[in-house]
């Protein structure tokens, strides 16, 4: 994993294991309704969907690099992941 890829995932994790806290704070403190604690597991969802995508652009960009391939395939492939993960 590339060096700028491994601090944003770090970053991201931390937040999301924050975030997770919260939730079971929330929970715990038995006055959150089923909509908020399905609102805020959904927003962990994403924040750990944002975690793979950044994984899979870094694994693209390391793979790429390594194999040689023009810049322009990269931004295709990049192009590809984002339509995919949206």
């Amino acid at each position: 994993m590339q060096d700028g890829g491994k601090g944003e995932v770090l970053r991201r994790l931390k937040s999301v294991e924050g975030h997770v806290r919260g939730v079971a704070k929330m929970v715990e403190g038995g006055d959150a309704t089923y909509a908020d604690v399905v609102q805020q597991t959904n927003a962990i969802f994403s924040a750990i969907r944002s975690i793979n995508t950044v994984l899979l652009r870094d694994f693209v960009e390391e793979r790429a690099q390594k194999e040689g391939a023009s810049e322009e395939m990269v931004k295709d492939l990049m192009k590809a992941i984002d339509r995919v993960v949206k």
